[in-house]
Formats: C-alpha cells, structure tokens, sequence
C-alpha cells in the first residue's frame, strides 16, 4: 500500500511520515512538495491513497483535485487548519474525496484513513 501525502511544508512532511508509519505500519509513502511533482508521479505509479493539504503554495487542494482524479484512480483525503463549511461542501462534489480532516490528525481520523485503505485493496 502506497501512501501519497501533498503540503509544501517540509516539517509536516517529517510529522507525516512518522505517522504514517505509526499508524499505517507495513505502508510506503511518498511525499510532494507541489501538486505538478505529484501529478508527474501519478501518471507512472499507483497510490493506495493521497493525503493533500488545502492550502498549497500557488493554490489549493481544490484548485488540483481534477488532476488528481485524472491521474489516479485513489480516494483522496484533504488535510487542513481549519475545516470550512465550504471545504465540507466542496468535498461532497467529487465522490473520491473522501473527507476534509483538520491537523493535527486524531486517533478516529486515522481510524477513517485506515478504513479508506482497507476498502481500496
């Protein structure tokens, strides 16, 4: 199982990655500092599931989900500060974003990760 995970922050890609190992043990992951590097990976790997942040530099989560859908055939959870009513709405739209989850992730939220992954293979 391949775990994706989108945010130009590189110090939540450090916290990332130990959670996914803690909470996805057995996992690979690979990680992306901008949406064109992980659509150019998509169109030559399989993910099991892409995590993405919302607020990206030069746009949002939403602003590249088509692409994401384009290129992959993953669920896709966005991850943000703050969950809006309009990212709730927005999410709804597309039926492979599977939520919109505020940071810092807890237990239940990578209950429901580890759900979407299951599910998947």
């Amino acid at each position: 199982m391949t775990i994706v995970y989108l945010d130009d922050d590189k110090i939540q890609h450090l916290l990332m990655k130990k959670l996914i190992k803690l909470n996805l043990p057995g996992s690979t992951s690979e990680f992306f500092e901008n949406a064109e590097e992980l659509n150019n990976w998509l169109q030559g790997n399989s993910a099991s599931l892409i995590l993405s942040d919302l607020n990206l530099e030069g746009g949002s989560g939403w602003d590249f989900v088509e692409e994401f859908i384009s290129n992959s055939e993953a669920p896709i959870v966005f991850i943000t500060g703050h969950v809006s009513s309009d990212d709730l709405k927005k999410s709804s739209q597309y039926s492979r974003v599977k939520g919109v989850l505020e940071k810092p992730l807890s237990k239940e939220n990578w209950e429901l990760i580890l759900e979407l992954v299951s599910s998947e293979n």
